[in-house]
């Protein structure tokens, strides 16, 4: 059972010292995804990458994005691209 617990307990920590569970990854899968379809915002987010990790409001309004929702995805450029308007 120790040794069980060992392995959960490598793999956790292997899985976040790689970045896959962390904020940052999470906002640039989704950054890259929307890119895809308005690649202006992943220029955006490449050049302000920092400013969308550590503002807490930007940051949640990405991480709660839900990429299979249209009207979910133009508001969200429509809100980068009133912050950042050098990119539209």
């Amino acid at each position: 059972m120790i040794i069980f617990d060992l392995v959960i307990d490598l793999f956790f920590t292997l899985y976040t010292s790689l970045g896959f569970g962390t904020k940052e990854y999470k906002i640039q899968t989704k950054m890259e995804k929307l890119g895809e379809e308005y690649p202006n915002m992943l220029q955006c987010y490449q050049h302000n990458q920092r400013i969308f990790e550590t503002d807490d409001n930007l940051a949640e309004l990405v991480l709660s994005l839900n990429l299979k929702s249209e009207v979910e995805k133009k508001k969200l450029v429509s809100l980068i691209n009133q912050r950042f308007k050098d990119y539209t």
